[in-house]
């Protein structure tokens, strides 16, 4: 910690993110922990909610959730965690109210639509082109099935904002839909939203303004974005 605070002296400095002030420069990024479905019959969250609360209580400024899908092409596999209505937002307020009873700590979550990755016969993408590492081939969006996931992808912000989160994070990397509709090599449409980089570039930004429009402005919207795929005609720098 020492060494770390030495080279980066303002790490445990506050940080101002539009309105919203972190009480350090620490983040602690998204991953899976297996708790984001629930337990029981009613889904409860509480020990997703012990466990971010751990996790405030140790200092970190700024704790993104694991994927939490729009909508149910999304799902990482069936029955996966989604944030599609008003009771969802209402579990995940015991998440948030863990959270903010340590002060200064802020939580965002994650919206994760896996595209070509879903374990489900549900999968979409861009193209039909299956992933190696599924079983099911995606059924290739139509143009009002694109507008209609960047509406799911503002609802679902807007619940998370409902929920008491402090923000959301895109997944636009790692090979999921949003990185499948940037990629040349997973999109192969020749409508708006295929060929140039302008086009393929579309779903994001059109996702990014519509969140923008839907919540507050003090809501911290993160982008995550791949800089290398490192795959043939993936992102690059």
């Amino acid at each position: 910690v020492l060494n770390a605070m030495s080279a980066f002296p303002k790490l445990l400095s506050p940080l101002k993110v539009g309105g919203v002030t972190l009480r350090n420069r620490l983040i602690m990024g998204s991953m899976h922990t297996g708790l984001e479905e629930g337990d029981g019959f009613s889904h409860s969250l509480e020990r997703l909610a012990a466990y971010f609360a751990e996790r405030a209580a140790g200092g970190v400024g700024l704790m993104v959730t694991g994927g939490i899908a729009p909508n149910v092409a999304g799902r990482a596999y069936p029955f996966a965690a989604a944030m599609m209505s008003p009771s969802d937002a209402k579990r995940h307020r015991l998440v948030t109210d863990a959270v903010h009873q340590h002060e200064g700590a802020r939580i965002a979550m994650q919206i994760l639509h896996t595209g070509r990755y879903s374990y489900a016969p549900t999968a979409v993408g861009p193209s039909s082109k299956r992933a190696p590492i599924n079983y099911f081939t995606p059924k290739a969006l139509s143009g009002s099935q694109v507008e209609r996931t960047i509406a799911d992808f503002v609802r679902c912000a807007a619940l998370a904002e409902e929920a008491g989160y402090d923000g959301v994070e895109v997944m636009g990397s790692e090979g999921y839909l949003i990185n499948q509709f940037i990629a040349k090599r997973t999109n192969k449409r020749t409508d708006e939203w295929g060929g140039s980089y302008e086009n393929r570039i579309r779903l994001p930004l059109k996702i990014v303004e519509g969140i923008r429009q839907a919540v507050g402005k003090d809501f911290i919207i993160i982008y995550r974005l791949s800089m290398l795929d490192l795959v043939e005609d993936g992102s690059t720098w």
